[in-house]
């Protein structure tokens, strides 16, 4: 199947940063062809978001060039884009529909299948209001409605939004009922002393090939936007720790609030965890990094993440001399961040990553253990291997002497499971 064929537009005020590459890398991971764009700078119009002179140069360029669609950003009003549909007489979709095709073709699980879906109904409610509303005076006869024709547009317009809302609200109940025992897990993995890490970042940042390069499970990884949509999380060896790490969906400047509600979900497993890694792309140029880097700032201002433990990992080293690299991460740092500079895809630096990230973790003891020589014992034996770090273990004629790292919190429930008094836990010093 040809992909479609799409002119790209962009309206910008002076004082905003130009996004054209960063669109066109969403058109191309769409699937669309690019025939041309047009970066268009000045304060936007209430009627079509630009001015009437822009619209008519590119209806021109329309009829010449002959696309297929028109792909616009950022969002527009739904009397815009029929405005400009009107005008161009060629589809018009904006950067938030945009989004949404490309969350649509990468959505993989049933969770993120049900979030897309309600995003895109949540989005088309309005247009489909001003649609219908349109189509109504187009078959009216007469200069003015009567009250019969009203009542039936009334009619046939609260049918269609009373339908969307309905399946908005199961939607939503489906959804809370996986958020439930997404929750249970979250509460199983804790009560087994888990640790919870979340990777986070810019889409396309890298964090695919970080969690696969420090967990080695199998991700999809790709050189496109928005390939992770639902949370994926792998178990991660760390000494003396049981520990989860977690990969969900990149941020995006201006990703409509309508997303966050429908990925909140997803993105709150970023805000559950006790160590954020914030990946960055060290091979933007240091504009561009920043800008990413506040795009994400205010993702978390967004979903209500804050006061968590953070660590930025600058990715993608491997592309860039050594002058660079440090001064990607001097403008990291003036930013308050405590950086590593790292490369995901050639595993540089992540022994100094997991260091860092072990020194924001809960500090770990040394405890010995006499242990009888019984079914118990080996059970015991069996599961501190799982949730700390046996330094050391020294078989005696009667028993087996342990030495073991673990945090505060595991070494209660050993002694919890020890609680007839009969063995010694003694912390070591």
């Amino acid at each position: 199947m040809n992909n479609l064929k799409a002119l790209l537009v962009q309206s910008r005020r002076y004082n905003e940063s130009n996004l054209l590459d960063e669109f066109e890398a969403l058109a191309q991971t769409a699937g669309y062809d690019i025939l041309g764009s047009r970066d268009i700078v000045g304060p936007p119009s209430a009627k079509f978001g630009i001015s009437s002179g822009n619209v008519e140069e590119i209806a021109t360029w329309i009829e010449i060039n002959k696309p297929d669609v028109v792909l616009f950003s950022p969002q527009l009003r739904s009397s815009q884009v029929f405005r400009l549909m009107e005008a161009w007489n060629t589809e018009v979709r904006d950067r938030t529909q945009l989004i949404l095709e490309i969350f649509d073709r990468h959505a993989k699980t049933a969770q993120a299948k049900l979030q897309i879906e309600q995003a895109r109904l949540s989005y088309e409610l309005p247009f489909e209001r001003y649609q219908v509303r349109q189509r109504l005076q187009k078959e009216q006869t007469g200069d003015r409605p009567t009250t019969d024709q009203v009542g039936v547009g009334e009619d046939l317009l609260n049918l269609r939004v009373q339908a969307i809302r309905r399946r908005i609200s199961s939607i939503q109940q489906k959804l809370e009922k996986i958020s439930m025992a997404q929750q249970l897990k979250k509460k199983k993995r804790a009560k087994e002393g888990f640790i919870e890490l979340a990777l986070a970042g810019y889409t396309n940042a890298g964090k695919s090939t970080l969690h696969s390069a420090l967990t080695g499970s199998s991700v999809l990884i790709a050189d496109q936007l928005f390939t992770t949509l639902s949370t994926k999380a792998a178990e991660l060896s760390l000494p003396g720790r049981q520990v989860v790490l977690s990969d969900s969906v990149g941020f995006i400047s201006g990703l409509p609030k309508s997303l966050y509600q429908a990925f909140n979900t997803t993105l709150m497993e970023i805000g559950d965890a006790d160590v954020i890694i914030l990946v960055v792309d060290g091979s933007d140029s240091s504009s561009e990094m920043l800008r990413k880097l506040h795009a994400c700032q205010d993702a978390f201002t967004e979903v209500g993440i804050n006061g968590i433990p953070m660590i930025v990992a600058l990715n993608k080293v491997d592309l860039l001399d050594e002058s660079t690299i440090i001064e990607r991460t001097g403008t990291l740092e003036e930013e308050g961040y405590h950086v590593i500079p790292i490369s995901a895809k050639e595993c540089i630096n992540l022994e100094k990553l997991m260091e860092t990230v072990k020194e924001l973790l809960p500090a770990l003891n040394m405890y010995t253990l006499e242990l009888p020589y019984d079914n118990e014992s080996m059970s015991l034996l069996s599961w501190l291997y799982e949730v700390g770090h046996i330094a050391d273990q020294e078989y005696n004629e009667n028993s087996i002497r342990v030495k073991v790292l673990l945090t505060l919190e595991m070494a209660e429930k050993v002694r919890r499971i020890l609680q007839d008094g009969s063995l010694d836990l003694a912390h070591t010093t």
